[in-house]
């Protein structure tokens, strides 16, 4: 995303007091460790918090612009747009911003799966196609518009996780996402106290397809096949019992299931049913431990600039007070020029504190001095893999954050 504080205040409603700038990132918890230069900071409040008592601090740590449910003291170089409910405002901005998207769309919901069938169908999509995907379990009333604002605009598929727990939660996710595709994993227990019945929580969850061009579901799921009556009569139904995994014929039923409507998604997308591999089932930030006393977060086959700040907030938190490298590939298909992204790349790296960091590709060695931090740049992995020691590696706690044709994994075997 890259919008004005002036255009944000229009498109939420909301009133711009003091400076105008280019906002790139936008960030809702005080404890984030990485982002940007032109960061929004977002005010929340709730029933135990009130985020307004950290924009001092954040000010102080180098954000300019802010989103705030209440008067606060104005600094005279920081711009502040006053909206009447911030989760509201932040909605209305993913709900613009996803309507200039020019790419497909897809919406996946339901009880549990959601995001093993995302993460499972980006890893099998073709590498030279760029996708974005919500980080982790994003699905959440905030987390669905933090991760629509993530769209750089030039990926050929977002996939986008939605998850409620009582009722009419899913009609606002809609309006955020408006899907072209969905999938329904299955319908479960979770939440179940706050529905009448199991037929009255898959009806709401069937809300997120009322626009959508194809439904993708799976026949066993005999409560979701009942419901289907509530499509559009235009929507295309995909059963994805019709997807044959024979490669992974020694799996459990719901290890199948998943797979299935991963082959559907796929196919549905317009491209080749893929050869699956339980290999490719690990989610994205696996924290393992490694040799010589080290803690390696694996996300090793994709690399965009809003995960990775995800990624570097999470090497914050499980270092624990150990020494902290980051290892990062060149990141492609960012739509930016090279010079502005890894300007925002090193950004990162400095809020985000890292102890040594680990350039690896010829794009981002290119702008080794942008990186005002300990830091080493290799042009291939085959360089870094020759020149890791012993001394880099034991104690540490060691992000690994590449994209697809870096082969990381190599690297944390």
């Amino acid at each position: 995303m890259r919008y004005s504080l002036s255009d944000i205040a229009r498109i939420c409603g909301g009133v711009l007091y003091g400076a105008d700038s280019v906002v790139g990132d936008v960030v809702t918890d005080s404890r984030r460790y990485a982002f940007g230069d032109g960061a929004l900071f977002v005010a929340m409040r709730g029933a135990n918090y009130d985020a307004h008592d950290y924009i001092a601090q954040m000010y102080n740590r180098g954000v300019r612009a802010f989103m705030v449910e209440r008067s606060v003291a104005l600094a005279v170089d920081a711009g502040y747009v006053v909206v009447d409910n911030a989760l509201e405002a932040l909605q209305l901005l993913a709900a613009a911003h996803r309507a200039t998207f020019k790419g497909v769309v897809v919406g996946i919901t339901g009880s549990n799966g959601k995001t093993m069938i995302k993460e499972w169908t980006a890893r099998s999509l073709p590498t030279g196609e760029k996708i974005i995907a919500s980080p982790m379990s994003y699905n959440s009333q905030l987390g669905v518009a933090l991760s629509l604002l993530m769209i750089q605009g030039d990926e050929q598929v977002a996939l986008i996780e939605a998850g409620i727990s009582q009722p009419e939660e899913m009609a606002r996710l809609e309006r955020m996402i408006r899907p072209d595709v969905v999938v329904m994993t299955n319908i479960g227990d979770a939440h179940q106290c706050n529905f009448i019945n199991l037929e009255h929580k898959v009806c709401e969850k069937m809300i997120l397809a009322r626009r959508a061009k194809t439904f993708i579901y799976h026949s066993s799921y005999e409560d979701i096949t009942a419901q289907l009556g509530q499509l559009d009569e235009k929507c295309r139904i995909v059963d994805a019992a019709q997807f044959g995994i024979e490669e992974l014929a020694a799996c459990n039923h719901i290890l199948r299931v998943d797979a299935q409507e991963v082959k559907a998604l796929c196919w549905a997308l317009g491209y080749d049913a893929p050869q699956l591999s339980l290999s490719d089932v690990a989610m994205r930030l696996e924290v393992k431990q490694g040799v010589e006393g080290s803690t390696i977060i694996n996300d090793s086959y994709n690399s965009d600039i809003n995960s990775l700040a995800l990624a570097l907030d999470t090497l914050s938190r499980v270092a624990l007070g150990s020494k902290k490298v980051a290892v990062v590939s060149d990141i492609l298909q960012s739509g930016m020029d090279d010079e502005e992204l890894y300007s925002r790349v090193a950004a990162m790296v400095h809020h985000a504190e890292v102890d040594l960091f680990i350039g690896v590709g010829e794009r981002i060695s290119a702008y080794a001095d942008k990186f005002k931090c300990n830091k080493r740049f290799y042009d291939s992995t085959e360089q870094l893999m020759r020149s890791l020691t012993s001394e880099d590696i034991a104690n540490r706690t060691i992000l690994l954050k590449g994209n697809r044709g870096s082969h990381f994994e190599r690297v944390c075997h």
